[in-house]
């Protein structure tokens, strides 16, 4: 599986020749602060071979990185709920700071949606995001999820608490603005 995403970035599975690219473009606070506290800092290359391993065992289906001509440059990935959630699930996206600004996240999040409700069952797609955390936010309200809610003080970063904001997207709202999605290759 390969979706163009614009120029030469895509999203695809995991590659094993990954972990160089994940461990440099992961490996940087300002990716991190806005992250769970799971996700490694530093991220090494032994890290980041051991999340590749771990995909291609566990999650083949439900995450995927974003890569360019050269090298992984970030990931995006759901996490299915579970019993009477099962119809949900929590979307979670990284990339590099080298490539903030340019809207390759807005298009692998408006992709990633599609794949989900198209092919996972998914009816309702979510994310929750820290409060300081203004360029995700931007890319979930341009890709059409809503903010339902805030959870105030939830989130405690570096004994720091700080509010929770959760945005949705239902398979059934209306589809967001056009931002030039590529079909799917290959």
């Amino acid at each position: 599986m390969k979706q163009h995403l614009h120029d030469d970035f895509c999203i695809r599975h995991f590659l094993y020749g990954d972990a160089s690219g994940l461990a440099r473009n992961g490996d940087n606070p300002k990716v991190a602060i806005n992250q769970r506290e799971c996700f490694p800092s530093p991220y090494t290359l032994d890290v980041a071979r051991q999340w590749i391993q771990y995909i291609k065992e566990n999650e083949v289906n439900t995450r995927f990185v974003i890569a360019n001509d050269k090298e992984a440059i970030g990931e995006i990935g759901v996490v299915k709920q579970l019993d009477v959630h099962r119809h949900s699930a929590e979307i979670g996206f990284w990339i590099g700071e080298a490539y903030w600004g340019q809207g390759i996240m807005t298009r692998a999040v408006n992709w990633m949606a599609d794949y989900c409700f198209r092919e996972l069952n998914v009816r309702r797609l979510f994310a929750d995001v820290v409060e300081f955390n203004l360029p995700s936010q931007r890319v979930l309200h341009k890709c059409g999820f809503q903010r339902e809610g805030v959870f105030r003080k939830n989130i405690c970063r570096d004994e720091q608490f700080y509010d929770q904001f959760v945005y949705a997207r239902l398979s059934d709202d209306p589809p967001p603005p056009a931002t030039g999605q590529p079909k799917e290759k290959g």
